[in-house]
């Protein structure tokens, strides 16, 4: 018989009992828990990474080769790849031989299991492999699996915050102290996180000035000094990426709009997962509400969030609530399956079709051709120069000197906006950009001559308009995979397409083109044809 109980406020609750829904479901989320752990080990077998992955494969590689911190072999030094101490665990792993990819997978499923096996201890749960993979599972139906998938350190990231709230409820300063830094040094917006979560912890102990010293000696004073050895080191006070993500447009003079967008779904998913800690009684660290939500989405909502892939930026927020969840799970007690079945519907409204949007988005973009033609370019003779608006695969592949032209890998181009007079300034053999669908590959009357506000068509637009027609050659291929051309049922080079510009009087001219050609390129009277058919079905 269902009895009743008294909760805080005074009113009647009803204790929900589990019914065989709730076991089949729970059942299937085991289930899907254990496809989690076998898909990320396998991914790199049948798929490729996200071309941002790919960026700090480089770092990567130059790293555990050459010794040195660079976008391009033997170049200067660059900080385009902000998470350091993932560059060099992967840079570990190639020197041991491991390729980047399957590093990332080892290091998914690792981390996948140990947020587990944490978060079942801030429970005070028994380990057991069924609680393992419900977990697993749970972690897997957010979209930003895709970006784990896709080779960002989004796992390992989890991980690691978790880490720090985990020996901060255990009142371990030393050891609170010492995961914040390592988080930290694998993602530098990680300080939003731990200085507040440091700071509620020493708060907490009854002798703070011996706290204080702890914190400082292990992760103040070991910060700073990385700080300044990176300034020294690369020239630069903050990396490229910050200077580029910081350039941009903003609401009341502060707050970027599509970034608030984008966290929208996942705050009104923590907001309904955790409404039934207000039925529990003695509620543990509410103030992990403000350290791990309220702080850390005022930082991302200031931010430009390139390359959001699967909105990796804000998995802290489900993973926050999980958190919290499991901090509270002895008080919530009868309400444990009311919080199943909230977070469950929740889901269901909020991410399954972003999740299912993100699985397919993910097997659009896998970039077979590109990846081929740049391992063409790599085998010619002699190497050329290219200027380029994605710059993972291309250069990752190519070994050709590369600059980016949006500038998280270019100091010079993070530091102002491209223009279209660097094209010929650069003087490159190839240049190669991806245009938003709209946006055209030849230049059109309604154009300026030189635009300065960093956006995407401005930068594409200044690309095209740098290649003149007298001095570069236009070429088409699909952007994407054959799966995505397929499902548009677009012709090649149409629909979304990425333009090659090769330059006219390059030595490299003959190679170029026939390795185009090889690889579905649309020659250039027809790329021609193709862009204004474009054109005038945009207008």
């Amino acid at each position: 018989m269902v009895k009743d109980r008294q909760h805080t406020s005074g009113t009647s609750w009803h204790r929900p009992s589990i019914t065989v829904i709730d076991n089949s479901l729970l059942l299937i989320l085991k289930l899907y828990g254990v496809v989690a752990f076998a898909a990320l080990a396998l991914v790199p077998r049948h798929f490729l990474p996200a071309e941002d992955a790919v960026i700090l494969f480089q770092y990567s590689r130059n790293l555990a080769e050459h010794g040195e911190i660079t976008f391009l072999a033997g170049g200067p030094h660059v900080e385009g790849a902000t998470d350091f101490g993932w560059m060099l665990l992967n840079a570990l792993a190639i020197r041991c031989g491991i390729p980047p990819f399957w590093f990332c997978a080892i290091a998914n499923v690792f981390s996948l299991l140990m947020l587990a096996v944490l978060l079942l201890r801030l429970a005070n749960k028994r380990l057991s492999l069924s609680c393992i993979f419900a977990i697993a599972g749970s972690a897997a139906l957010f979209p930003q699996i895709f970006a784990a998938a896709s080779g960002f350190a989004v796992l390992p990231d989890a991980l690691l915050l978790t880490t720090i709230v985990f020996f901060a409820m255990r009142q371990k300063v030393a050891l609170a102290s010492i995961s914040a830094l390592v988080f930290c040094l694998f993602r530098p917006d990680g300080v939003v996180f731990a200085i507040p979560l440091l700071i509620c912890l020493v708060l907490e102990q009854e002798e703070r000035g011996k706290s204080i010293s702890v914190i400082s000696a292990l992760f103040f004073v070991p910060g700073l000094i990385y700080f300044f050895w990176r300034w020294h080191y690369f020239g630069e006070m903050f990396p490229l990426p910050f200077l580029v993500k910081s350039d941009t447009n903003r609401w009341f003079g502060l707050f970027v709009v599509h970034s608030i967008r984008t966290s929208l779904p996942f705050l009104v998913f923590v907001a309904i997962v955790l409404a039934p800690l207000k039925l529990a009684r003695n509620v543990q660290k509410s103030w992990l509400a403000v350290v791990l939500i309220a702080v850390p989405t005022l930082f991302y909502w200031t931010m430009r969030l390139d390359q959001n892939v699967g909105s990796r930026f804000f998995y802290y927020l489900p993973l926050s609530a999980a958190i919290m969840i499991a901090v509270n799970w002895d008080s919530l007690q009868a309400n444990r399956v009311l919080v199943f079945r909230t977070a469950l519907v929740s889901w269901l409204l909020l991410f399954a079709m972003p999740l299912y949007r993100e699985l397919r988005t993910f097997r659009d973009e896998q970039f077979q051709s590109v990846k081929e033609i740049a391992e063409a370019l790599r085998h010619m003779p002699q190497h050329g120069t290219l200027i380029t608006s994605e710059a993972g695969f291309l250069p990752y592949f190519s070994g050709w000197t590369t600059y980016d032209a949006w500038g998280l890998n270019t100091p010079e181009f993070a530091h102002r906006f491209f223009r279209s007079s660097d094209v010929k300034r650069l003087g490159a053999d190839l240049i190669v950009l991806h245009p938003d669908r709209p946006e055209s590959c030849v230049v059109l009357p309604d154009w300026e001559p030189n635009y300065v506000d960093r956006t995407w068509p401005h930068l594409t637009r200044n690309l095209v308009e740098g290649a003149d027609e007298t001095q570069y050659e236009l070429w088409l291929t699909s952007y994407g995979s054959e799966f995505y051309r397929q499902r548009k049922q677009w012709n090649y080079g149409e629909g979304d397409r990425e333009c090659w510009f090769v330059r006219k009087n390059s030595p490299l001219y003959a190679q170029i083109t026939r390795i185009l050609q090889e690889h579905q390129g649309i020659a250039p009277a027809e790329a021609l044809l193709l862009e204004k058919v474009h054109g005038k079905a945009k207008r």
